[in-house]
């Protein structure tokens, strides 16, 4: 029986291709439906062509469900070309087929065109097994769709921070400063990259000898738990210690794209 689902990646399809060869990302767009755990000593990081991968299953993260192997092929690696697609042709005592190819395009709007297609083969438990899969690969896509927010988020923070350290080792404070805050404005849902942000902040208040802003540095950095927490944001702000720490305020309209690019 066969599982066939695509949908539509906010990635440029470069991205998507690095990405899905990594085990890191099968692992996060797997969870928590499936956890894979390596069978033996040897490190999961990247599915090369020829490779083969015992791994043990826990369904929903803790009900064993056996060791399956991943088998893989890439085709297309090395050119422009496109589509360009990876094959996973695996098994397991329970499942006899799991040929299950990834295909990966540029959409014609943009982003990637991205599709699962799976031949299952697994005695009576078949129709079982497949229906199984239907619900694991809508999650996978869903999952995907996530990522790529988190993603386009991260590169930008990237950017800005990089515009930062420019600015800073150049003594133009004020780029320095604007660039911390259009980081801070797109790093706020992410807890770990808020974080890192207030702390950009307060060390570069303490080079200035800016007691207020160090002062509003340490208190943003005890706050932002709990707006992750709590889920109260204030879109928009610039983290500075000269707005209020709950004030939204308006949003570049560069920046508007990634912060309002939620999950589908």
């Amino acid at each position: 029986m066969k599982v066939s689902r695509s949908t539509i990646i906010a990635l440029a399809p470069e991205t998507v291709w690095a990405e899905v060869q990594t085990a890191p990302l099968l692992m996060h767009i797997a969870w928590p439906v499936v956890r894979f755990i390596p069978a033996n000593d040897q490190p999961l990081e990247t599915f090369k062509p020829g490779g083969r991968y015992p791994v043990k299953l826990r369904l929903f993260g803790f009900i064993p469900f056996g060791t399956q192997w991943i088998v893989t092929s890439v085709h297309e690696p090395d050119t422009d070309n496109w589509p360009k697609r990876l094959r996973d042709n695996g098994h397991s005592g329970l499942i006899s087929r799991w040929d299950h190819w990834i295909t990966i395009a540029p959409h014609v709007d943009g982003g990637t065109h991205y599709s699962d297609q799976v031949d299952i083969s697994a005695g009576i438990m078949t129709p079982f097994i497949w229906g199984f899969a239907q619900f694991f690969y809508w999650h996978r896509q869903r999952r995907w769709r996530g990522l790529a927010r988190t993603l386009r988020a991260r590169h930008l923070i990237a950017a800005e921070m990089a515009i930062y350290r420019a600015a800073r080792a150049a003594r133009d404070f004020a780029t320095a400063w604007k660039a911390l805050e259009r980081a801070h404005i797109v790093s706020q849902p992410f807890l770990g990259p808020h974080l890192a942000n207030h702390w950009a902040m307060l060390q570069f208040a303490l080079a200035e000898r800016n007691s207020g802003e160090v002062i509003g540095q340490i208190v943003r950095l005890a706050l932002a738990p709990l707006g992750a927490l709590t889920g109260r944001i204030p879109i928009g702000n610039t983290g500075r210690s000269n707005v209020s720490a709950f004030q939204p305020m308006p949003i570049p309209d560069d920046l508007r794209r990634v912060i309002e690019a939620a999950p589908e």
